[in-house]
């Protein structure tokens, strides 16, 4: 999602790998919330570099974030400990951002293109559901 107050982490951290401590390819733009989660738990979570589209969706009413059968299963673990440790899936701060772009295009302030761009998650779920012929929550 659109993150305006978000960091750079170190992916590997600084404590564990001073060495990476200046390269570029060891910086991620992240949340706050979700930097102080991971902490230095380094390649236990996954590396955001690393993560394609179709490994995770938005599930509606509820706005958790849930794997879908598309990560590979050699990494099924660490997915779900990096949605639980980084409370991507349940947080109250992620799930709460989800809800407000989502009403957000409901009401008609946001369209579906706005919702690509700063809620792309969302945007998917609110397609799969009307593609089914769901009635949107």
């Amino acid at each position: 999602m659109w993150d305006m107050d978000g960091t750079v982490d170190h992916y590997l951290s600084f404590k564990n790998h001073r060495n990476l401590a200046y390269e570029w390819d060891n910086y991620r733009y992240v949340s706050g919330s979700v930097n102080s989660s991971k902490r230095n738990l380094d390649d236990q979570v996954l590396d955001p570099f690393e993560v394609f589209d179709d490994w995770f969706e938005i599930s509606l009413p509820s706005f958790q974030l849930v794997l879908t059968d598309q990560v590979p299963a050699d990494i099924q673990t660490k997915a779900q400990f990096t949605v639980e440790r980084l409370k991507l899936r349940n947080g109250h701060k992620v799930r709460t951002a989800r809800r407000r772009y989502y009403e957000e295009y409901k009401i008609g302030r946001l369209p579906i293109q706005g919702l690509w761009i700063f809620a792309p998650q969302v945007a998917r779920a609110v397609e799969r559901a009307l593609n089914s012929g769901e009635a949107l929550p």
